[in-house]
């Protein structure tokens, strides 16, 4: 069985899952704004094939 994946391009509101084969190639914590030793959100660069 061939798994079917959702191109990036494709992501669109109103959806709720999705299937993406994806490679991270950045990464990057923000921290909290009101204290630097807490993690607010991890935020993903993200590339798939097309």
């Amino acid at each position: 069985m061939d798994p079917t994946f959702d191109m990036l391009c494709d992501v669109l509101p109103g959806r709720e899952t999705w299937r993406v084969k994806v490679r991270v190639i950045r990464v990057w914590k923000v921290p909290n704004f009101l204290n630097h030793d807490q993690t607010n959100s991890v935020e993903m660069v993200l590339i798939d094939e097309k």
